[in-house]
This record gives structure tokens, sequence and C-alpha cells, in this order.
């Protein structure tokens, strides 16, 4: 059987290129790659990991809109992984940079930060903060409010 190494990619279609390459390398913090040659005004791909690239491409027809969302068949989200440490800034991040966060969860195991793009599509960023060694008086569970911008134990 092929041994399957890893995500190599996901592509999301945009409205506009240059603003969602600013998002994502500005809010977000990936890097345009040196792997794959970007098409100005057409694709561009960023470094999302020592495997894996996110594929930014201008759409031609934005009557046919079809983000990664949460409800029907099709695509739901992709997730970043980022340090545990990371993992509140970057709710900094998002909030200061006008992304509409859906909420934030602290589990045992992993930490979950649902957010939505300029477009729309559904992305996560992921914290394991055990793997990432967190000690266990840091490690609660806790659900984030992102109206009241405050955490709570659940």
């Amino acid at each position: 059987m092929v041994k399957i190494l890893g995500i190599d990619h996901v592509a999301i279609n945009v409205r506009d290129i240059d603003k969602a390459v600013e998002f994502y390398t500005k809010v977000i913090g990936l890097k345009i790659t040196d792997r794959e040659p970007s098409k100005p005004g057409i694709e561009c791909f960023l470094d999302a990991g020592p495997l894996s690239l996110i594929g930014i491409i201008q759409a031609n027809n934005f009557d046919d809109v079809h983000p990664f969302k949460n409800d029907g068949v099709g695509a739901n989200h992709f997730s970043f992984r980022v340090h545990a440490d990371e993992f509140e800034p970057m709710i900094k991040r998002l909030e200061q940079n006008g992304a509409r966060i859906e909420f934030a969860k602290k589990r045992e195991k992993s930490w979950s930060l649902y957010f939505y793009d300029l477009d729309g599509n559904k992305a996560e960023v992921t914290a394991w903060p055990r793997e990432d060694g967190l000690s266990m008086d840091r490690i609660k569970k806790e659900i984030y409010d992102p109206k009241t911008k405050s955490w709570k134990a659940y």
C-alpha cells in the first residue's frame, strides 16, 4: 500500500488575491513559498508547515460561492497547527485584524480556535498542549466567548 505522508496543500478561491495573501501572511503568519512558483494575480502558494501549502487562487466567478462552512455537504474547514504558547496570541491577532471568531475551546488534549477568513472560509488553529510540553496546571478546560473576549470553564 502507498504511504501518505500528509496533506500536501489546500487551495481556496478568493475574491481579491492581494487582500487574501496579505491576510494569510500578515495576520496568520504564513510565508510565500519558494517550493511552488506563484502567478501574480492568479495564484499564490504559502508555506503551512514543512510538508504543507495553502493555495490562494483568484476566483473568476463571484456568483458561485461555496466557502468552507459548517453546514451542508462539502468542505468544512482546514486547520493550522501552532504551539500552545501561541494559541491565545493568535486569538488577539485575529481580533485585531477583524477576522470573525466563531469560538475557541481548550480541551485536555487539544485546543481549537475556529474563525473565518476575508471570504468567509472557515479555518481553525489547533494546538496540542501536552505535546508542546505545557504543565498540567496550564491545561484547563475552557471555552472562549468572542463577544465578551473572555474565557470560562466548562
